[in-house]
């Protein structure tokens, strides 16, 4: 019988994650790709523990990029060819590609390249890291 070593949590955020896309869910609640999570610990193993709408859940360290202060500049997400779009069809439809606010984490709209965007739901002001999206 082997014993694990207990999780270490913080009470306060330690750093701030950004998780990426992967085959399944791996985790309940899911954390949507693109967003950025405060990071309050990790467990034993190769995991990191994020609070996920407002719940502490474990993701791999593998499906995350990590940085010590959250970021200002928003992510920008584009969707596969064959990646399924929930909100298709509805007024809520982003399209296949569109920014992630760092602020609020909440999905806005792109229209062209810009290089700086207003945040519709928190009013955050940012840049639009291209540069990130490969």
């Amino acid at each position: 019988m082997t014993t694990t070593p207990p999780t270490t949590v913080s009470s306060t955020p330690v750093s701030w994650a950004r998780a990426w896309a992967t085959a399944r869910p791996f985790a309940r609640p899911m954390p949507r790709r693109g967003a950025w999570y405060a990071v309050y610990g990790e467990t034993s193993g190769d995991r990191l523990i994020l609070e996920v709408r407002g719940r502490k859940v474990a993701v791999g360290r593998r499906f995350l990029e990590v940085r010590e202060s959250r970021p200002t500049s928003f992510t920008v997400v584009a969707r596969g060819q064959n990646e399924n779009n929930p909100a298709q069809g509805t007024d809520d439809d982003l399209g296949r590609t569109y920014a992630v606010c760092p602020s609020c984490s909440s999905r806005n709209a792109l229209f062209g390249k810009p290089v700086m965007l207003v945040c519709d739901v928190c009013g955050h002001r940012g840049e639009v890291a291209w540069w990130e999206s490969g």
